[in-house]
């Protein structure tokens, strides 16, 4: 599985859609940064004053927004599409699953591959625009990274978000006769929580989640605890189902 997803990793259409990603999520995270009002004491008397200021930078954190969301859901698609139905397609599948391993093996590696690649492309970019923007205060920027525990949450956070993008879209992915139907497929489901506006699926729920557990709770502990209390079923348990139907559908599918 290691050398799969290597392999996969240094796919060079899997790394061009990583850049597409990775700069797109960039310019927008960049922007929304740029266009906030936030307003916070460098430094005081008042410890009370300070741990607010260092929460209202670590509530800046960029997140998925409609158009930020927008570029997450294409790019999950795409890199899902490209590893799970494209092989099939062009019939370069019919060597790599003849291979001694079985098929949710290769399913699983090329899913955990778009993971990673998915999880970098819009972690990194956050980051980068964050440190950009809030890099001249950088003790009040590691007071609400550490001490206010944003930085914990925000990395459950983006998992959350990319196990259920790459596990949504690999189900469809094992359900579709093509890597056109599995990309527009994959787009769709993704992309009509947003559209009808539904608030207990992802990203809204998520999001929401997230964003309660950093303003109601005090200590960091009980922010992950209510953050993985108002997101655990939509967060990790619905992704893992909807992988596990994606490796069953893999057994009991061909390679065509």
């Amino acid at each position: 599985m290691r050398a799969q997803i290597r392999w996969e990793l240094e796919d060079p259409y899997n790394l061009i859609v990583f850049m597409f990603g990775f700069i797109m999520l960039g310019i927008t995270f960049f922007s929304g940064l740029t266009s906030n009002d936030t307003v916070f004491m460098i430094a005081g008397p008042d410890s009370v004053i300070v741990s607010e200021s260092a929460k209202n930078i670590g509530l800046t954190l960029p997140r998925l927004g409609v158009e930020e969301y927008t570029i997450f859901a294409l790019t999950g698609a795409l890199l899902v599409s490209l590893m799970l139905r494209y092989d099939r397609d062009t019939r370069v599948a019919k060597s790599v699953y003849s291979l001694p391993v079985r098929n949710h093996s290769v399913v699983l590696s090329k899913a955990l591959s778009a993971m990673v690649l998915l999880f970098l492309a819009s972690i990194l970019p956050a980051f980068l625009a964050f440190f950009y923007i809030y890099g001249d205060i950088p003790n009040l920027v590691k007071k609400a990274l550490l001490d206010e525990g944003f930085l914990a949450g925000y990395i459950l956070y983006w998992v959350m978000m990319v196990l259920y993008g790459v596990s949504l879209s690999a189900l469809v992915a094992m359900l579709s006769p093509n890597t056109f139907a599995s990309l527009l497929g994959s787009i769709t489901l993704l992309y009509v929580p947003l559209v009808l506006k539904l608030r207990n699926l992802p990203p809204a729920i998520i999001d929401d989640a997230f964003f309660k557990a950093y303003t109601t709770q005090f200590y960091p502990a009980d922010r992950i605890v209510a953050f993985l209390d108002g997101s655990f079923y939509v967060g990790l348990l619905l992704p893992a189902v909807m992988l596990g139907i994606a490796l069953i559908l893999s057994e009991w599918r061909d390679v065509s």
